[in-house]
This record gives structure tokens, sequence and C-alpha cells, in this order.
């Protein structure tokens, strides 16, 4: 039996994901405003894909790929208060917790990915506006700590806690 394909094929797809990065750019902005733009989507994408592999990898190697996605949420929160003083702007951390969160880890996960990927694929504003970086870096780190927590809580619900004597 074969797996499914992905739920976003586009998260593989190297021009496309390409595209999506540079599109938050910010126009008439100066290189380090690029890098950093670039760095911190590229960043999103890759652990889009993490998330993506966590939740439809084989069952022996959910740990690992659980593993995976957190660690790279980490990483990624790690370097966001450095991203942002490089180009000027005030790290606040992430902002509340998401509304209604679901119960199970798996399900956590998904939703923390999807609302992530809108997120990478919006690169304009609801006033037709490009995205500024500064404007949704609160909700950007709140939804990549938000994937960290939810990998480490696929990774619990696998672990087996019976004692073995």
């Amino acid at each position: 039996m074969s797996a499914p394909g992905p739920r976003r094929p586009w998260l593989f797809d190297p021009s496309l994901a390409g595209v999506l990065v540079r599109g938050h750019r910010p126009p008439a902005a100066g290189a380090a405003d690029s890098v950093v733009s670039d760095v911190v989507w590229s960043e999103v994408l890759g652990l889009l894909r993490w998330a993506e592999a966590t939740l439809t990898c084989r069952s022996e190697l959910a740990g690992g790929t659980a593993w995976r996605t957190a660690a790279a949420s980490a990483a990624l929160l790690r370097r966001l208060p450095g991203l942002c003083a490089e180009v000027g702007v005030a790290w606040s951390g992430p902002t509340g917790k998401p509304a209604g969160a679901p119960v199970g880890a798996a399900d956590r996960l998904r939703t923390a990915a999807d609302r992530l990927a809108r997120r990478l694929c919006s690169t304009e504003g609801r006033d037709g506006r490009p995205v500024v970086l500064a404007a949704v870096l609160g909700d950007l780190a709140r939804d990549v700590d938000e994937i960290g927590a939810a990998a480490i809580a696929v990774l619990v619900e696998g672990t087996d806690w019976t004692v073995r004597g």
C-alpha cells in the first residue's frame, strides 16, 4: 500500500517554494531586510516540511520526525530575536495562545501547520499591501511555538509509558 500524497505538494516544489519565500520581501527594501525576510520564511518553509513529514510518515518514523519538527521550531524561535535586531525591529516574543486548539496531538500539529502555511502563502494583507514581517512577527512566533509544542505532544502521545522490568 502506498502512502497518500502530501496535503501540500507545493512544499516540496523548489521553484514554487522559492516564489513564496521571495514574495515576502519588503518592497524597496535594502539588502539586509531582504536577507532577513528570506531567512525567516525559508525556515518557516523548512518547519512546515518537517511538520508535514511528522503527520504523514510511517509510524516507526514519527518519533524522529516529531523531534526534528520540535527542534526546527526551537531553532527558529532562538534565531528570531537576532534576526529582528539585524533589521532594527523590536522583538516582542510570541503573542498569546491560539484560540480553540484541538485536543489530539496530531490534530493540534495539523491545525498549527495549516495556520503557518496560510501565513506563508499570504504575501498581501487585507488592505492589499505587502505583509511586513514586523507586523506579523508575534503571530508568526506564536505559530512556530505552537508547532513545536504540538510536535512534542505527538512524541509524548506515541510513547509507551509502561515500565518494563
